[in-house]
């Protein structure tokens, strides 16, 4: 156990040395390029009303002009790391190519609909709508279909356990249903980085305390991946304290959200992950609660969703949001390392 630990530490502080000198290089690129938010008053799609709540809280008379692709930074080093300096192993693949192709996913995302038509107020509207946000949903719950099977093809997932009470052979339909939660934790990730430090606390804190699980139950092989990821991670939350250098975006909440649940998966700590995860959940909860009311009742649940943007429109300020929302993570991921050694 020692020597895992000694070399995951050193993974952690090469990515952290690599990410150092890489992450200024990036917010110049994003900088030269253009790659910076631009929120203007748009229509709320089929909806009636405008975006002008999320303006007002998002403070965009100040904050329009931030790069808002910086999880490039962990698109990019996370996976160029593992692989040129970690073992591989069968499992460690479809990991890699889930992480690049979902990071790939978000950068598109951004890069093409949120950037490439900030100024078009037709497509922006449209992107509001629930069938648009459901038509990302099926494309990319089959990207996820394609990974599982993959990962089913490497002998690395042959049963799905939950706990100790449930433990099922995997089938094509346990396949889709895997697929399936894994891009909600995909959506969940995404939707949390609303706030400057909101989704990268939250994510280091859990990476942090998946490693420590898997250390005290002696699985090992993930361990230098998490390292790697913790290393980006600081680094990242470095640059994302308020008043943030950069947002992250798509390209460093999605392949963030889908490692985590897939390390979960393969480990056998599905309910452990769920627990850590448990905050992500309730914002993807609250969103999906607020677009389904509107779509079929007409009435807001929230005054804007997620739930972290109601908080800011009743008066909280960020930093409260944040670190309350941290706290609320930590205590989460102590729980579910409790359960993960029941």
């Amino acid at each position: 156990m020692i020597d895992i630990l000694k070399e995951s530490l050193k993974y952690l502080f090469i990515s952290t040395i690599i990410s150092t000198l890489f992450a200024p290089i990036m917010i110049g690129l994003l900088y030269k390029f253009n790659q910076v938010s631009g929120i203007k008053k748009t229509k709320l799609g089929s909806r009636d009303g405008t975006n002008s709540i999320f303006m007002r809280i998002m403070k965009s008379t100040q904050t329009n002009g931030t790069p808002n692709m910086g999880g490039i930074l962990i698109w990019i080093i996370v996976p160029l790391v593992t692989y040129f300096f970690t073992p591989m192993f069968p499992a460690l693949r479809p990991l890699l190519i889930g992480f690049l192709l979902f990071g790939f996913w978000g950068l598109i995302d951004v890069a093409v609909f949120t950037n490439g038509f900030k100024n078009n107020q037709r497509i922006k509207a449209l992107q509001e709508t629930f069938e648009w946000r459901l038509g990302k949903l099926v494309i990319t719950i089959l990207l996820n279909i394609g990974i599982m099977y993959l990962l089913y093809s490497t002998g690395s997932f042959n049963t799905l356990t939950i706990g100790s009470f449930i433990s099922l052979s995997v089938t094509p339909a346990i396949l889709i249903l895997a697929a399936i939660i894994s891009q909600f934790a995909i959506y969940s990730g995404e939707l949390t980085d609303g706030l400057d430090g909101l989704m990268v606390g939250i994510f280091t804190i859990i990476v942090a305390s998946m490693a420590v699980l898997l250390i005290v139950q002696q699985q090992y092989a993930f361990l230098p991946f998490l390292a790697i990821t913790l290393g980006v991670l600081i680094v990242d939350l470095y640059f994302n304290i308020p008043p943030a250098r950069f947002w992250n975006g798509g390209p460093g909440a999605m392949p963030l959200a889908f490692s985590l649940f897939f390390i979960g998966l393969v480990t056998n700590n599905l309910l452990p992950y769920f627990l850590m995860s448990a905050v992500t959940w309730v914002i993807m909860g609250s969103s999906a609660i607020q677009i389904l009311s509107m779509k079929f009742f007409k009435k807001r649940i929230f005054k804007i969703a997620p739930i972290h943007h109601h908080f800011q429109a009743v008066g909280w300020p960020q930093y409260k949001i944040t670190m309350r929302f941290w706290l609320f993570t930590l205590f989460a991921c102590i729980l579910g390392i409790y359960v993960g050694l029941i």
